[in-house]
C-alpha cells in the first residue's frame, strides 16, 4: 500500500470517529496543531521516532504536550501513528483529514499561488470574491512562488485562473513573435 493510501485510510477513519463524536472541527484543528508541532521540533520528532524510547514514554510525552489541547480522537490517532512507526505520515494525515472535512462540509478549496505572502486584507478580499463567484464557502490553500514575479494564480473547481506577471509576459512574448514572424 502506498504512503498516500495509508495516510488517506487513517484520515478517513479518524474523520468517521470525529463525526460520531461531533468533533470534526476541533479534531481538524488539533491534528493540524500536532502535525505542526512535530514538524517544527527536531527534538520532539527525534524522540517520537527513536526506537529505543519506550512506547509508554512516547505516550506520556504526547499526553503532556497535546492532552488538553486536542480532542481525545486526535490524541489517540497521533499516538497510534507514533506507536505504529508512522510518525512521518502525521502531516499527510492532517492535510487529508482537513480535505475530507472541507469536502463533507461543502467547502471549495482554492489553491492560490502568489509571489509574496498574502496580507489579511487581500486574503479576505480574494476569499469574498471567490465565494461570490462560486456561491459556496471557500478555503484558501496558499503557496508562495517567486517565479511568478507578481499577480496571482488560482486553481479552483477544475479551472486555472492565471493572472501572474510571468504568464502575462509569456503571452506578450508570443504575441510579439507572431506579429514579427519570428522568435521574440
Amino acid at each position: 500500500m502506498r504512503t498516500s493510501d495509508v495516510a488517506s485510510a487513517y484520515a478517513r477513519t479518524l474523520f468517521e470517529l470525529a463525526t460520531l463524536s461531533d468533533s470534526v472541527d476541533e479534531t481538524d484543528q488539533g491534528l493540524a496543531s500536532a502535525a505542526d508541532a512535530v514538524r517544527g521540533s527536531l527534538d520532539l520528532r527525534a524522540a517520537l521516532t527513536d526506537a529505543s524510547v519506550p512506547a509508554e514514554t512516547k505516550r506520556g510525552v504526547l499526553r503532556d504536550i497535546f492532552g488538553e489541547a486536542v480532542t481525545p480522537e486526535a490524541l489517540a490517532f497521533v499516538t497510534l501513528l507514533v506507536e505504529r512507526g508512522h510518525t512521518e505520515l502525521l502531516g499527510d494525515v492532517a492535510r487529508t483529514f482537513g480535505e475530507i472535512a472541507e469536502k463533507e462540509r461543502g467547502i471549495v478549496v482554492a489553491e492560490v499561488t502568489t509571489a509574496v505572502p498574502l496580507d489579511d486584507a487581500l486574503r479576505a478580499s480574494l476569499t469574498e470574491k471567490l465565494i461570490a463567484s462560486l456561491g459556496r464557502p471557500v478555503s484558501l490553500r496558499e503557496t508562495v512562488d517567486a517565479s511568478i514575479l507578481g499577480g496571482v494564480v488560482i486553481k479552483v473547481a477544475g479551472r486555472v485562473l492565471d493572472g501572474s506577471v510571468a504568464s502575462q509576459l509569456e503571452d506578450m512574448r508570443r504575441a510579439l513573435a507572431t506579429t514579427q514572424g519570428g522568435e521574440a
